[in-house]
């Protein structure tokens, strides 16, 4: 009986495991103050729907239109996060960073930080 207990629950905590690697954060409407450059393609300021999640488990950034159709996917920057407070599911951050080069999404967790980095059109 304590076999089969056992197997039971390392089965529920492998399936937990696994549906936090593979969750989709959708981030909703964000609002990019500038225009930006991605593959050589030009994108006006404006709001796009960005989405986080993972493609071959590697974290990406997904960016789509008003229309919900996907425009391009940003592969994520990872970073470990070594912050001293532990509890909670994630926080986001959206900034122009110093010098107005680059517009960045910061999506922080628990143990990593994932950014996203689109350069602004000058």
């Amino acid at each position: 009986m304590k076999k089969v207990l056992i197997i039971i629950m390392l089965l529920v905590f492998y399936l937990m495991a696994f549906s936090q690697v593979n969750e989709e954060i959708n981030l909703g409407k964000m609002y990019f103050p500038k225009a930006f450059v991605h593959a050589g393609k030009d994108f006006n300021k404006g709001v796009y729907l960005v989405k986080f999640g993972t493609k071959d488990n590697i974290p990406y950034f997904f960016v789509y239109n008003k229309k919900k159709e996907l425009l391009f996917d940003e592969m994520a920057v990872v970073k470990p996060y070594e912050g001293k407070y532990k509890k909670f599911k994630y926080r986001v951050k959206k900034e122009l960073l110093k010098g107005y080069e680059y517009f960045r999404i910061k999506i922080t967790k628990p143990d990593n930080l994932y950014m996203a980095y689109f350069l602004v059109k000058k």
